[in-house]
């Protein structure tokens, strides 16, 4: 009698110790640069995205945020992860993915809020997606059928989405590969030179030679309005500088995205997971639209999440 209550109890310990195991939370580790605003307010709501999609799992989910500062210490960070049994990090900004890539040998981590660009490290990046950008350019200036692009080797591995994306849109690609903003500026004088008309676009995408701010951009935007003629960028401020149209992230469903990745990663650690921005808002420059004799209705523009001026 002794030894079967001696069993039942054994066997209703193991049952509380696998119970209580399994009521283990699930733990993820959010780093993200100790910054001034706006950033900071950023980092806050792409974290608030990566907590709203937990509470959609399966099991208890625990998000712990690290403050990174630029003396920051892998070596401790890595020890402190292991200490609270952390597998699984989203790391967000420069020094985050400086982080990753001392992190990603032992742990699951997604790199975010960064214009990455594919480098073995898991994580999405903020040059928007091709697909997304050539839809949003077919609802604002539907009468495009052309798209110009300059590239360098930095956003090389968009053309390759692009190419894709255009296929789907119904949109034909000129492409120009170029190793300075010097033969960036050539690529454009030439195309303005051209027979360009209301059927081309001009696309900038993040690339700082063949999209530079302060050279290639004014001489693109002056050109393009005595043409009359689509310019859209992936870079945000370049609306309320006279695109047409630029994208800037949703931030929420950012943190939505990553928070999915790292779990897909955790899962299947032997396949890096890599993305453009998807999560994207419109900014849209009226006055431009305007000068193009593109109206918009007022369904239209409360689709546009900023418009300018």
């Amino acid at each position: 009698m002794q030894k079967c209550s001696f069993l039942i109890c054994l066997a209703l310990l193991l049952g509380w110790a696998t119970f209580s195991h399994a009521q283990d939370p699930d733990k993820i580790a959010v780093f993200y640069p100790d910054a001034k605003e706006p950033y900071r307010s950023i980092y806050k709501q792409i974290v608030a995205g990566s907590l709203e999609q937990s509470k959609l799992s399966d099991v208890r989910v625990v998000l712990k945020e690290f403050i990174l500062t630029k003396a920051f210490d892998s070596k401790k960070i890595t020890s402190q992860l292991k200490q609270q049994e952390i597998r699984k990090v989203i790391v967000l900004g420069r020094l985050g993915l400086k982080l990753a890539k001392v992190l990603s040998k032992e742990f699951s981590v997604v790199s975010g809020a960064l214009p990455i660009t594919p480098n073995g490290i898991s994580g999405i990046s903020l040059s928007s997606d091709p697909l997304f950008l050539f839809d949003y350019l077919t609802q604002v200036a539907p009468e495009v059928s052309r798209v110009h692009v300059a590239y360098s080797d930095k956003s090389e591995w968009l053309i390759e989405l692009a190419k894709s994306a255009a296929e789907v849109k119904g949109l034909s690609l000129d492409l120009r590969k170029v190793s300075s903003t010097k033969e960036a500026i050539e690529y454009y004088q030439d195309l303005f030179r051209s027979n360009i008309s209301k059927q081309d676009a001009i696309w900038l995408p993040l690339d700082r030679i063949s999209s530079h701010d302060k050279i290639t951009l004014p001489i693109i935007l002056e050109k393009a309005w005595s043409r009359e003629v689509v310019v859209f960028s992936s870079k945000p401020s370049h609306a309320k500088r006279g695109a047409l149209f630029s994208t800037y992230p949703d931030n929420f469903v950012l943190g939505q995205n990553l928070f999915n990745m790292v779990e897909e990663l955790a899962k299947e650690p032997e396949k890096k997971k890599f993305a453009a921005l998807k999560s994207l808002q419109l900014a849209v420059n009226l006055r431009t639209a305007a000068h193009l004799g593109l109206k918009y209705s007022a369904k239209q523009q409360r689709q546009f999440k900023l418009t300018f001026p």
